[in-house]
């Protein structure tokens, strides 16, 4: 299952539970192949699998040891999704 993807300019580390794979697409292309219900984009650089969300809080997603923050253009629709049913 994936965690998060993460944009490092022309391309994505995509981090699963057990491994980290690099792909040669930006994080706006990934972000168009995945289902928009299960992966959120948080700020700029990420995209995160909503299912793999332990915790979070206004400015941050925490899943297992990482600590990704939301960015203040993102904030309102992630939470909206996030929370939403």
């Amino acid at each position: 299952m994936l965690g998060y993807h993460e944009g490092l300019k022309d391309y994505v580390i995509i981090q699963t539970v057990d491994q980290r794979l690099i792909t040669h697409l930006n994080l706006k292309a990934i972000h168009q192949l995945l289902p928009q219900r299960i992966f959120l984009r948080v700020n700029r650089s990420y995209v995160v699998n909503k299912d793999n969300i332990d915790s979070f809080s206004n400015n941050d997603v925490f899943i297992k040891n990482y600590e990704i923050g939301i960015g203040n253009h993102y904030r309102d629709l992630f939470l909206g999704e996030l929370l939403s049913k």
